[in-house]
């Protein structure tokens, strides 16, 4: 599903894109190049002739060339294999083997704000061996790349039951029809939208009324001010519910599962046409479900969110689906935001 995870001899082998490592190191040596020839003249002495400056300018470019590189491809390029038993995980001459019956392995994502805005995120695999807990930073794993690494980890299992009549009793007290109640997430779209109107209608109510003569001239000329602020404003709203009214059409009002599939407001979803059913923890605070079809479609729906209500309860709904898909082994994994 993900060129940069491969299966071979039935081993999975994890690691940042080198398409994309390649990149990154190209830009950020053609920046640090383009500094150090600008910012370092400055530095040197006036005495020192052209010919030393330019010298030292492409060596200290060259090293930092090799500095970037050797980043991007030896010290952050972890490579995570996979195997039946055991996992191996490190860089080139570094590299540590854990058996997987003895280890536990799971996620740490860390989002970082500047000034309250989203600046990126880590990625972080903690392994659990014995009385060491490792915390494995992973740059360059993208979220579907450190999802399917997850999921290759960590497969959603049903709990064991040695006696079947007792595994079909468990799955059977599982609810399979969920309702949606998405009059909250509504009703912020609206609002949105009619703030959207009214200062759009400020908007073009100022700019008539600089077309009635005398109206510049007069007391209330100082109202054309409020033109390009209501416009800006109207933008601004107008793009917030655009986004809301499509994140509204994505809540579905009822979702069913049963064994042969998932049936989102009439409409079934078969397994047999996806390649993956990602759902998100249910300690997320925005829950979602979305659907990688064997076609290559991606279907997104939203579940439950503070202004999303689902009944029953969102777990059950992850329960249901996972003992549905029980007979499906690797369909059903967990979506790491």
């Amino acid at each position: 599903m993900l060129n940069q995870a491969e299966a071979v001899s039935g081993e999975r082998v994890f690691r940042r894109n080198p398409l994309r490592s390649a990149v990154g190191a190209i830009v950020l040596s053609a920046v640090l190049s383009a500094v150090t020839l600008f910012v370092l003249p400055k530095f040197l002495p006036r005495t020192m002739n052209i010919s030393t400056r330019g010298v030292l300018v492409l060596v200290l470019a060259s090293a930092l060339t090799v500095a970037v590189f050797a980043g991007f491809f030896w010290f952050r390029n972890i490579r995570i294999v996979i195997r039946p038993d055991a996992v191996e995980i490190g860089k080139a001459g570094n590299r540590e083997t854990f058996l997987r019956a003895t280890t536990a392995f799971r996620s740490k994502i860390t989002e970082h704000r500047t000034n309250g805005l989203p600046s990126g995120t880590t990625r972080a695999l903690i392994v659990h061996t014995g009385d060491r807990e490792i915390t494995i930073e992973l740059p360059g794993y993208s979220r579907p790349l450190f999802n399917e690494l997850m999921a290759t980890l960590n497969p959603i299992a049903l709990p064991v039951f040695d006696d079947p009549v007792a595994a079909a009793r468990a799955g059977a007290q599982l609810p399979t029809q969920f309702t949606i109640d998405a009059t909250g997430e509504r009703r912020l779209a609206t609002r949105i939208t009619v703030a959207a109107v009214v200062f759009l209608v400020i908007a073009i109510g100022v700019g008539l009324l600089v077309a009635v003569p005398g109206f510049v001239d007069s007391e209330l000329s100082a109202l054309i001010l409020l033109a390009p602020f209501a416009a800006v404003a109207a933008i601004g709203f107008g793009i917030g519910a655009v986004q809301r009214r499509r994140l509204v059409r994505s809540i579905p009002a009822q979702v069913s599962v049963d064994s042969q599939g998932i049936r989102i407001d009439g409409v079934d979803t078969p397994y047999a046409q996806l390649a993956r059913i990602w759902l998100t923890p249910p300690a997320y605070p925005v829950k979602r479900l979305r659907f990688d079809r064997a076609a290559g479609k991606t279907t997104t729906h939203l579940l439950a969110s503070s202004r999303v209500g689902i009944a029953p309860d969102y777990g059950d709904l992850l329960l249901a689906v996972r003992a549905r898909t029980a007979h499906l082994p690797g369909l059903l994994s967990l979506d790491l935001e």
